[in-house]
């Protein structure tokens, strides 16, 4: 009888090793990201102020998703793992078209996930070694590097009322002028390479629609003439700042310049079915970046 009471009991042990299973097993982790950060290594890099929307999220070498910030999404992964984390906008403000950010390094970091946890991560971007700062333009010292065109009616003031950061640029069409005309260039002529990626990134806050394009220099052996080329159109934000990454290589290339010489402009004119009814157009823009990356 004991013997058959031993057997048994092994046979129990052996039977309830087989069925063990890990308890964690199909348990996912969480990745919560809530905010990212710009690091600006340098002053000439201007403004840490951002609007990148998107995480592209790999965890171990495998690719999970693009996730809008704010996000917390399950991860059946556990353990030390390497977890990458690309910087996603919207190309040219355009909700359908979301992809990296081709001018800020990855953020990446070898970390434990544990099932059933959350871990909570806040990517640090920092501009990627190679990246021309052609123009930056925050509006806070003296001078402006943007001048009233021969053409505008109107000017610009640079303005402290409600700023997104310091200075501003502000520009007032007044309500009833709807033959008034702004345009301001850029003081200078940049030389950009149509090779690479050119983006230009800019805060701004309007109730009336204006738009940015680049003048592309176009060299004979008697003139210069510029082409003018929209880039991208700015509607009312309802008092709200915005930031946006605007892609001009289409511009660009569509400008023509013969010399590569490019002169880039804001310009905006009150319209019946657009403008404001019975108030002034104001436009505010500030914290301005044209950078250019070869491929």
């Amino acid at each position: 009888m004991k013997k058959i009471l031993v057997w048994a009991f092994v046979f129990a042990l052996v039977f309830q090793s087989c069925g063990r299973q890990d308890p964690t097993e199909g348990v996912p982790a969480f990745v919560r990201v809530d905010e990212a950060v710009i690091d600006i290594v340098d002053p000439s890099q201007g403004t840490a102020i951002h609007n990148i929307s998107d995480c592209w999220l790999s965890v171990g070498g495998t690719t999970i998703g693009i996730f809008e910030i704010p996000f917390e999404v399950p991860v059946l992964s556990s353990g030390i793992q390497t977890i990458d984390i690309e910087p996603g906008i919207k190309n040219s403000g355009r909700d359908a078209e979301r992809i990296v950010y081709p001018m800020l390094y990855n953020y990446d970091i070898d970390t434990m996930l544990t099932p059933n946890s959350v871990l909570k991560l806040t990517p640090h971007y920092s501009y990627r070694q190679g990246v021309n700062f052609i123009l930056v333009e925050n509006f806070d010292h003296i001078g402006s590097k943007f001048e009233k065109s021969d053409s505008s009616k109107y000017d610009f003031d640079v303005s402290l009322e409600d700023g997104s950061e310091g200075y501003a640029m502000k520009v007032v069409i007044p309500k009833d002028d709807y033959q008034g005309y702004f345009e301001c260039r850029a003081s200078e002529v940049y030389s950009l390479s149509q090779s690479g990626v050119t983006f230009l990134e800019v805060s701004y806050k309007c109730n009336d629609m204006f738009d940015f394009g680049m003048y592309g220099l176009v060299e004979s052996a008697t003139s210069t003439i510029g082409k003018r080329e929209r880039a991208y159109s700015f509607y009312s934000t309802d008092g709200e700042w915005k930031r946006v990454y605007i892609n001009l290589n289409d511009a660009i290339g569509r400008s023509a310049s013969n010399c590569g010489q490019f002169q880039p402009f804001f310009a905006a004119y009150r319209c019946d079915s657009i403008s404001p009814v019975g108030q002034n157009s104001e436009i505010f823009i500030d914290n301005i970046k044209l950078l250019h990356i070869e491929n």
